[in-house]
């Protein structure tokens, strides 16, 4: 039983449709995964702020002048992001509603892969004060290389009374 040529031509399509179906699933997964790898190397990692930074801070109260007065300390090893902390920030928040206090910045010149930074924050002494937030920036400024909040009431003196 030979088949005919309009069956032949029947199933050899269905079989090339399959092929070419086949051929163009591949081809879009071949191609997902090489965007995928080149993304992901091509894309920096939140690892690549390398080091480590963390903060404390001690408050005091001046009553005859009623302003509270933060001493921010930040200290920073083994940043070698960009050459190292360029600048470091503090800012003092009140509990609620969250608003800005003070503010402080010191710039490092030139910038240090190592080091510590002292801010000093002062506002009036009846304000209920929640927070420090402080930021360490690299040269470019674009965004911290390190960052963290301190709560007022981990500190004492600090809490608002």
């Amino acid at each position: 039983m030979t088949p005919t040529p309009q069956k032949l031509f029947i199933e050899i399509g269905i079989h090339l449709g399959l092929c070419c179906t086949l051929i163009l699933f591949l081809l879009v997964v071949v191609s997902l995964g090489m965007a995928m790898l080149l993304v992901s190397a091509f894309t920096p990692h939140a690892a690549a702020y390398d080091g480590h930074a963390n903060a404390t801070m001690s408050c005091t109260d001046n009553t005859s002048t009623m302003t509270r007065t933060v001493l921010v300390t930040i200290t920073w090893g083994a940043v070698n992001e960009n050459g190292g902390v360029a600048e470091a920030d503090a800012q003092a928040i009140e509990t609620f509603p969250a608003d800005p206090l003070a503010s402080a910045t010191v710039p490092i010149s030139p910038p240090e892969q190592k080091g510590t930074a002292q801010l000093s924050l002062s506002f009036n002494d009846t304000t209920p004060f929640g927070t420090v937030q402080w930021q360490l920036y690299n040269f470019g400024h674009i965004a911290p290389v390190k960052a963290g909040m301190l709560d007022a009431a981990n500190f004492p003196g600090c809490p608002y009374p």
